[in-house]
């Protein structure tokens, strides 16, 4: 069995995704995610709570 590094995301790692005022960061955790088959991710009860208080309705579906 091949052994996976583990990951543990936050809210600012998946917001990045979706930050349209700075496309460098964007365009970097979007290369970041196209390798997280890699790894083993993780997220927090925390950072679920967290998603759940975004205001924005479609940017909160896309983190479910």
């Amino acid at each position: 069995m091949k052994y996976r590094l583990k990951l543990y995301l936050d809210t600012s790692v998946l917001s990045a995704l979706f930050d349209e005022r700075n496309p460098e960061r964007k365009s970097l955790t979007e290369s970041f995610f196209a390798e997280t088959k890699n790894f083993e991710i993780f997220i927090s009860n925390i950072t679920i709570a967290e998603i759940e208080k975004t205001p924005d309705k479609e940017i909160k579906k896309k983190m479910n």
